[in-house]
């Protein structure tokens, strides 16, 4: 499900509520000129990738859990949920942790 080009929140929110996969979105992403840094997780949250944009307005955090499933947040700012960035929800709207949450295809 490739995209001409991700430059916005919603333009990655858009992706994610359509079921992208991890790797397609991953890829997309660098095509785009996203910068990739290493995202830090805990024992649930699994290892990741936070993904800004060209123009540092949104990231998008991508999670892999220990149990392989990988997920997606999307922030207002260019930190991956560093402090006063608050999750997107489907609509580009803050919300709250079950409405932030995207699952990634396999």
């Amino acid at each position: 499900m490739p995209s001409s080009s991700i430059l916005t929140a919603t333009d990655v929110l858009n992706l994610l509520v359509s079921g992208i996969d991890k790797t397609t979105l991953e890829t997309e992403l660098s095509i785009s000129g996203w910068t990739a840094t290493p995202a830090v997780g805990g024992s649930k949250s699994g290892s990741g990738t936070i993904w800004s944009s060209p123009n540092a307005t949104c990231s998008v955090r991508i999670m892999t859990k220990p149990d392989g499933s990988s997920y997606a947040r999307v922030y207002n700012g260019p930190g991956g949920g560093a402090p006063r960035e608050q999750p997107l929800n489907a609509l580009g709207k803050p919300g709250d942790r079950a409405s932030t949450h995207f699952l990634l295809t396999s």
